[in-house]
């Protein structure tokens, strides 16, 4: 059907992607379904499935669903939060999911967001499965309704570079983390060209709406829904925590500075994210050299045949089907300073997320943040890879000798870009501490047992697999004959860290602290102090002051303007 195709290795941008070399901006990005069921007659195989123990129900505002029991959680899955963004939709705001008759299907994930799937990535978990504009799904993990009252609510936000990923991953199922007592919610949003596109026809005739940002309007919509039906799952309205990693923790500190997201979100948790605090791109204005959205999109439309001045190009753009729109991704570098992150565009982000945070005008909450140790692995190409990364933060090679002493060039582009994950994130807590709200720093450097000395340290994103209790799941991408960056080799110390690890994050989904009883202690920063706590290979251990000379190199870099 148009706008679906099957997300398998042999689809022709899935092919692509693999043979293509990996493009510089890409760098610059981090930083960066089911249809309706009537209800069956009584009698039939269907009717006696919806009576069977396995099956349970939920009603929502749209209707009701049939998602499935397993091993004593409730699962939902493939549920519509907006209406298709397809058609005259496509680059459109999302629209409310429409109501169903009788009883919807809700025992498997919803379609795939169009993307080019990658080997040790997506292509093994979710090859095979639909992809279609037709994404904007959500899925829910919970226990029975409890008696006593409702859970609290972890909404996840996808990474990926606002490029590629999907909610249905193994590395994201929510079942471990509900167990701990939660409802957890992993949901998809619109990505590359779909996600984030602006054309100058297409701003004059829809100027009464939000434009560009389609990634995050999804978001708030996801958000919204939550907040209007996971009662229905026994989740708590009132205690709702967003969480990510990568893309996922930028959108998270995005959407704290963002107006549009008052009153969605209790807490938030960014991790292993990076951000300008100055320079983000804008939607209609080119900057320092930087192309507007508007200004790049009419350059894409250009090459896809489609003149700037053309008054039918909205019309155009529309009609060009999914297929074409990823073949196009894959043979043309998309994204400008700043890769697909998120633009000022005076509606739902009015001022760069550093300015909101010095201002204290982001969202008045609870936040954890923090990054790995080798975040670096990002970066891929040996010694060449060093210049394009101190142009992208714009730092010398003579500031780099002179701070990090490291004559190996590939590990001294690694130090450079992990220290501007882990200081953006500490530059944003510092900001948010002064507001009087608990707020928390980590570093995580722990790798797998069975792989020490294996790796420069704990990849970008490690900490996600022990959050989520998925670190088994890693046998599904790596293995000996393709490691990947974080191995495959999981102990039973691995669990019982992964054990440790999400103990802290339900603790500050529940109240707003990671402090319990049982736990080692992990400090909040504070005005007066500059304390994390590292996530060390056998134990956590507090740091102060932690690499206080890189810390404040790049403290004075954000301060100045520079990055």
């Amino acid at each position: 059907m148009p706008g679906h195709i099957a997300a398998t290795p042999t689809a022709r941008a899935t092919g692509r992607l693999r043979a293509a070399r990996p493009r510089w901006p890409a760098l610059f990005v981090l930083l960066m379904a089911p249809g309706s069921l009537a209800a069956p007659p009584p009698g039939t195989p269907a009717a006696a499935a919806v009576a069977a123990p396995l099956r349970v129900t939920a009603t929502v505002a749209q209707g009701t669903l049939l998602g499935t029991r397993e091993d004593g959680l409730r699962v939902f899955r493939g549920i519509p939060f907006a209406a298709a963004p397809v058609g005259p939709w496509r680059w459109r705001p999302p629209q409310p999911a429409p109501a169903w008759r009788g009883v919807r299907d809700a025992s498997a994930f919803g379609a795939v967001c169009p993307q080019p799937l990658r080997a040790g990535y997506s292509e093994e978990d979710v090859g095979g499965r639909p992809m279609s504009e037709d994404c904007l799904h959500l899925n829910v993990w919970s226990h029975d309704p409890a008696a006593n009252g409702k859970r609290p609510v972890m909404v996840w936000l996808l990474p990926g570079g606002f490029t590629r990923g999907d909610s249905g991953m193994s590395r994201y199922d929510g079942s471990a983390l509900a167990r701990r007592g939660v409802v957890v919610v992993t949901f998809n949003y619109r990505l590359g060209l779909f996600g984030e596109f602006a054309h100058p026809a297409m701003s004059r005739a829809q100027a009464g709406e939000p434009l560009g940002n389609y990634h995050l309007m999804d978001q708030l919509a996801a958000l919204r829904w939550v907040r209007a039906n996971i009662a229905a799952f026994g989740g708590d309205p009132g205690n709702v925590t967003i969480f990510g990693m990568s893309a996922g923790g930028m959108s998270v500190n995005y959407l704290m500075a963002s107006p549009a997201a008052a009153g969605l979100f209790d807490k938030a948790i960014s991790q292993s994210s990076a951000l300008r605090m100055s320079h983000d791109r804008k939607l209609a204005e080119d900057v320092r050299g930087i192309p507007s959205l508007e200004t790049e999109g009419a350059s894409h439309a250009k090459k896809l045949g489609i003149d700037a001045g053309d008054a039918s190009a909205p019309e155009r753009l529309r009609a060009l089907t999914m297929q074409q729109l990823l073949d196009y991704q894959v043979n043309n570098p998309i994204g400008a300073a700043g890769g697909l992150n998120p633009v000022i565009d005076g509606r739902l982000l009015v001022e760069p997320v550093g300015t909101a945070f010095l201002a204290h005008r982001q969202h008045q909450v609870p936040y954890l943040t923090g990054a790995t140790s080798w975040e670096g692995s990002l970066v891929k190409g040996g010694a060449r890879s060093l210049p394009p990364v101190l142009g992208i933060l714009n730092v010398t090679r003579e500031q780099a000798d002179a701070l990090y002493r490291e004559p190996n060039e590939e590990w001294l582009g690694w130090k450079v870009y992990t220290d501007f994950f882990l200081a953006s994130q500490r530059y944003l807590a510092k900001a948010h501490a002064t507001t009087g709200q608990p707020t928390y720093v980590y570093r995580f450097s722990r790798v797998l047992d069975g792989h020490q000395g294996d790796y420069f340290g704990a990849a970008h994103g490690a900490e996600t697999r022990y959050v989520f209790g998925t670190l088994d799941a890693l046998s599904r991408v790596a293995g000996p004959d393709q490691a990947g960056d974080f191995g495959w080799r999981v102990n039973e110390s691995d669990r019982a860290y992964s054990d440790l690890v999400a103990s802290y994050w339900v603790q500050f989904a529940r109240t707003g602290n990671p402090n319990r009883d049982g736990l080692p202690g992990w400090p909040a920063v504070t005005p007066g102090n500059d304390l994390l706590l590292e996530f060390g290979q056998q134990a956590p251990q507090v740091r102060r002051d932690f690499m206080a000379e890189r810390w404040r190199f790049f403290e004075a870099h954000f301060d100045a303007g520079k990055l």
